[in-house]
Order: structure tokens, then sequence, then C-alpha cells
């Protein structure tokens, strides 16, 4: 009986996908991990503790199954502080929702109507992009040396220093840098394109070309 209890709590601590219920969230939800608006046509959706939640994305999925806690306490408590909020588009006034989310028109952050002056300016986008910006700062750093004085290294070939700049490039662009790519490809499914597109096409251009150089530089003059 003790066996059987232990197994069922350890059950309800793993998230379950949802694959086969698009319906276990009615209407529009918001996403745990990056606070995005995800519609219920979405495929990504996972549960924890009995509660299902969506997601824009498999990455962000990935990112909660591995710690649901986490991103479940953090939506709990803008939850807890801004109950039945109206946020709208600072560029788009017309756009007007009940809790966070992300603009489908400029893919800006939503805020509230009537802001909280009382309350910190503090929010989990901003903690996010914080929490990325300190990861990739070190990786940025070396790549630049590199990049600008890795010939003048000694013992160092131009193939090595190449292909160390691009492994540390990696997790910038695919890791720091997903949030831009989301909210790029969503200016292209709303038919909208905004500066995110432009971010995107930018950034996810210079990085493939990069690649490319990288592993078959015989393929350019």
């Amino acid at each position: 009986m003790t066996s059987s209890a232990s197994g069922h709590r350890h059950d309800h601590a793993h998230p379950h996908s949802l694959s086969a219920s698009h319906d276990a969230i009615p209407g529009n939800a918001t996403d745990p991990v990056c606070g995005m608006t995800v519609p219920p046509e979405s495929t990504h959706q996972s549960a924890f503790a009995g509660t299902p939640y969506r997601f824009c994305s498999s990455h962000c999925k990935a990112q909660f199954d591995a710690d649901p806690p986490r991103y479940v306490h953090l939506q709990a408590s803008a939850a807890s502080t801004d109950p039945g909020v109206e946020y709208t588009c600072p560029m788009h006034p017309e756009v007007r929702q009940i809790g966070p989310g992300n603009c489908p028109k400029f893919g800006m952050a939503l805020e509230p109507v009537m802001p909280d002056l009382s309350a910190e300016d503090d929010t989990g986008e901003y903690r996010d992009f914080l929490r990325r910006f300190w990861f990739s700062l070190p990786l940025t750093l070396v790549v630049v040396v590199l990049a600008m004085a890795g010939h003048q290294l000694s013992g160092v070939s131009p193939a090595v220093s190449s292909g160390v700049e691009m492994g540390l490039s990696i997790p910038v662009v695919l890791w720091a840098g997903w949030p831009f790519f989301v909210r790029g490809a969503q200016s292209v499914l709303h038919r909208s394109p905004n500066m995110w597109t432009l971010i995107s096409l930018g950034t996810g251009a210079a990085f493939l070309y990069s690649v490319v150089a990288t592993l078959a530089p015989g393929l350019f003059p």
C-alpha cells in the first residue's frame, strides 16, 4: 500500500504530455515559460500535478518539462499579483486581453491598461532576458576576442579558431536568442512583419552563412 501511494505521488511530480488532448485548455492560454499567448490548436502541451499547460513551441515545452515547479511558481505569482488585470499593446491599443502576453501585431510584451505604480517594475520577461544575457556574455566576449585577435595566437590554426567560435556561438544564437526567432515566426504567421521579423531574419541569415563558411569554406571564392 505504501509503495503504491509513493508511486502515485511520484507520477504527479513529473510532467506528462497531452498530445492527444487539444481541448484540455479551452481558449487561448499563456505559455508559462515565455509568457506568450498560445492558441488552442497548439500541439505542445504538458500536465503537471493534474494541471494542463500549453506552450508556443517544443523548446518552451522542453524547458518546462525539465523543471516544472519553477515555471508553475512564476505563473502562480503573476496570477496572484495581477488577478483579472487587462493588458494592452502600447503601439496597438485595440489589442486587449486579460493577463500578460505578446502583441500579435508588433510582438512586444503587453502592458497593463492601468499600471500599478506601487508595484516593482520587474516582469518574468525581463528576468528571462537578463538570465539569457548573463549566460551569453562570457561566450560572446570569447568569440569577439578570437575573431579580432585569433590569428595572432601562435599554435592555433584558423580552422580550430573558427570551430571554437562556432561552438561558442551556437548556444548564444539558438538559446539566448530563441525568443527573437519565436516572435519573428509568429509575426510571419500573423502576417504582420515587425522588428522581431527583421532581427530573426538578420541574425538567422548571418548565423547560417557563418556555419556554412566554417564547415565548407571551399564553397566560397
